[in-house]
């Protein structure tokens, strides 16, 4: 999973630097939002491969 966690990161980043050189706020949203759901998808990569603790009282 380690590799999709880097290619999503590598889009992110891409996304970002695309935003810099947006031309007008439509452009800009419409990048902000494939920003946002790949940064959601990154985080959602992380938590899967983080393991998890039982705690029971």
């Amino acid at each position: 999973m380690m590799i999709m966690t880097k290619k999503l990161t590598y889009r992110y980043a891409f996304t970002l630097l695309k935003m810099k050189n947006a031309e007008g706020r439509n452009e800009y949203m419409d990048l902000a939002k494939e920003a946002n759901l790949l940064w959601h998808q990154i985080v959602s990569q992380k938590f899967k491969n983080t393991p998890r603790i039982n705690c029971r009282a």
